[in-house]
């Protein structure tokens, strides 16, 4: 059996022994006598272990392994003590158990045998192609075989399929209705199909190794000789020709055939063989090329239309797609809208309790405080008509008290009057209106506010000034109310792009994800809808114990006046 890495018996002692010839005669077997040496029976066991091809040794007459190397093993998928000590037999490498024995024959005949095919079974039964070379040895006094093999199962399938290729291709090339050959560069005919050869009822001997002008298929002109070399030679240098020649038929009548030459390269890409094809122009050949080219025609045509319905089948789906975006738009316009209408119902209904609210705190400041005090000037009054002074001098003494009330009065409605709508912003413009603003925030709450300005354009719409300033009166106001801070630094600027004011102050901050804390009143839910009419935009940015920045921002939408 062709096997491992050969075993501590493959030593001096256990390497093939001379022996006499007349011991070698005893067994009707002629031995190769060899003297071998230690090194050579190192080279050996060395060449044994690295061979890359399955080799093995056996007992002649038992068929019992000895020994196999690693490629044997391999190949065979069997383990070492599987193997060793086990007979071929036993194995089950040998299909047909009498190849063995034709085997032996052979070599007690001849000696050796070299380049044998023969067919060995896997451990997992499938059968693989081998060449053997077979040598007679002698170890321990015992006539052995050694066996090299090669694996040539793929080999023998690519010849196979090569040869099973070729058979289809000899079938199909002698069977067509076309004429076809083979020709060298030159012209010179190297075969030729039987379509061909039973045109003019001619062997191959006829034709073969004569220039293809020149075979007894045609009988042209030398004019169209030459044109056909020329065709020919044409090909020879890459191109793909095709010509129409005329010739005179067996009964005398003259006829059309259509050839083509197609030029065959090998792998350094030079030109070794020209394919020629011809076809007879026959009423019936003439009818074949009417309907091939209808039927191309009609292909082409076919293959338009596809292409047009594609192209349709795009811009189909694509209107799908687009009209499932606008639906899709839509609906999430309308689930914005719902969403808007919603928070403008909350909106509407909270400034209307707003309303409800400043409109009672009004009435109940111009009540208890303007009203109160009114009524108790009528009671001074009516007093001082009951029992005037008796001196002229004293009456002007009695009424100072009511000229400072109703002076202060008349203050306390001037202060009401402007946190209802300054009147400065329409005459003197927003700065000016924050400017008297801070002042008077100064003098009622002792923070220290500073105000500063850049690039300020002189003059803004009225409802841009309002907005901003209602911004910066309820920031300011929330500073005062909440925020327990001790300095307030208010910007206010401009460029080209809209006008920007910010309140910042170093108060006790807040958290900006506290939710409740938006929901509890009107401030910012107010300031961000009157930015929100105009295209602006607040951003309030605020951490617990770091103060509070409060920005807006108002774009242009057109020149300012």
């Amino acid at each position: 059996m062709p096997s491992a890495m050969p075993p501590k018996t493959i030593k001096k002692k256990s390497l093939p022994k001379r022996r006499s010839p007349q011991g070698a005669r005893s067994h009707g077997i002629t031995p190769r006598r060899r003297a071998v040496s230690s090194a050579e029976e190192e080279l050996f066991a060395k060449a044994f272990r690295s061979s890359p091809h399955p080799i093995g040794i056996t007992e002649l007459e038992t068929g019992r392994c000895l020994e196999v190397n690693d490629a044997c093993l391999e190949i065979f998928r069997f383990r070492r003590d599987e193997v060793v000590g086990h007979t071929t037999l036993m194995l089950g490498i040998w299909p047909d158990p009498h190849e063995r024995i034709r085997l032996i024959d052979r070599l007690k005949s001849e000696g050796a045998v070299r380049n044998l095919e023969v067919s060995m079974r896997m451990k997992d039964g499938v059968l693989r192609q081998f060449i053997i070379s077979t040598d007679l040895i002698t170890l321990g006094g015992k006539p052995c075989l050694l066996t090299i093999g090669n694996d040539i199962t793929e080999r023998k399938k690519a010849e196979d399929a090569l040869r099973e290729s070729e058979q289809r291709f000899r079938a199909i090339y002698d069977q067509t209705y076309e004429f076809i050959g083979l020709l060298t560069p030159d012209g010179t005919l190297i075969d030729v199909n039987y379509t061909a050869l039973a045109f003019r009822g001619l062997q191959r001997s006829d034709v073969v190794g004569k220039p293809f002008w020149k075979t007894p298929w045609w009988d042209l002109s030398r004019e169209l000789q030459e044109k056909l070399k020329a065709a020919i030679a044409e090909a020879a240098t890459g191109e793909f020709v095709r010509l129409r020649a005329q010739h005179r038929a067996q009964d005398g009548a003259i006829e059309e055939i259509d050839f083509s030459l197609t030029p065959i390269t090998d792998r350094t890409g030079k030109i070794t063989q020209i394919i020629p094809e011809g076809r007879r122009i026959t009423p019936l050949t003439r009818v074949q090329d009417q309907l091939r080219q209808a039927y191309e025609e009609l292909e082409q045509r076919v293959v338009e239309r596809t292409a047009e319905l594609g192209k349709l089948n795009e811009r189909l789906q694509a209107e799908i797609t687009e009209r499932k975006q606008a639906e899709e738009a839509l609906h999430q316009n309308q689930r914005e809208l719902q969403s808007s209408q919603a928070q403008l119902q909350g909106l509407t209904s909270k400034l209307l309790t707003a309303q409800d609210s400043e409109r009672q705190r009004i009435a109940r400041d111009l009540h208890d405080d303007f009203g109160q005090r009114l009524a108790a000037l009528v009671l001074d009054v009516a007093a001082l008509q009951r029992q005037p002074p008796l001196l002229p001098e004293l009456l002007g003494k009695a009424l100072e008290p009511v000229r400072e009330e109703l002076t202060q009065l008349c203050n306390d409605l001037h202060d009401l009057a402007y946190r209802l709508h300054s009147p400065l912003l329409k005459h003197l413009g927003l700065q000016a209106a924050i400017e008297d603003h801070i002042a008077k925030a100064i003098e009622r709450t002792g923070l220290h506010i500073v105000l500063k300005v850049n690039n300020y354009p002189r003059s803004i719409h009225l409802d841009w000034s309002t907005c901003l300033f209602r911004v910066f009166q309820e920031s300011l106001q929330n500073v005062a109310k909440h925020a327990k801070a001790t300095e307030v630094s208010v910007n206010l600027s401009g460029s080209s792009k809209g006008i920007g004011l910010s309140v910042i102050d170093n108060g006790k901050g807040f958290d900006e994800g506290d939710k409740s804390r938006h929901q509890k009143g009107l401030g910012l839910t107010s300031m961000r809808e009157r930015l929100r009419l105009l295209n602006g935009f607040l951003n309030i940015h605020s951490r617990p114990a770091d103060g509070t920045k409060v920005c807006a921002w108002i774009p242009f939408q057109e020149k300012i006046p």
